[in-house]
């Protein structure tokens, strides 16, 4: 799995493969070969948006592996187009930025 935030902070969209889709406590955790959504950590809240159309409600690492929470699931195999949601990632840019200064 590619970190695009990484190389690019300012992705807003991007195409990716679905590596991995599982049934979860909150709906289903699902890998994608790359990701733009930024996992909670480090004092900063997740990224959330869409994966084609579903909803990334919460994004988290476990095990050195990025995880998606959505509302439903994705077929593995299958390329997707994703977006963040822009103006909650901007704002918490902003924030966490504040927060060091």
């Amino acid at each position: 799995m590619e970190p695009l935030y990484y190389q690019t902070p300012y992705v807003k969209e991007f195409d990716a493969i679905v590596t991995a889709c599982r049934p979860a406590k909150h709906g289903f955790e699902v890998e994608l070969s790359q990701t733009g959504f930024y996992p909670e950590g480090g004092g900063q809240p997740s990224d959330t948006g869409r994966i084609g159309e579903v909803h990334v409600t919460h994004v988290e690492e476990k095990h050195g592996v990025v995880v998606h929470e959505t509302d439903a699931p994705l077929e593995v195999g299958n390329t997707v187009h994703a977006a963040i949601d822009w103006e909650q990632r901007f704002s918490n840019m902003q924030q966490h930025t504040g927060e060091h200064i």
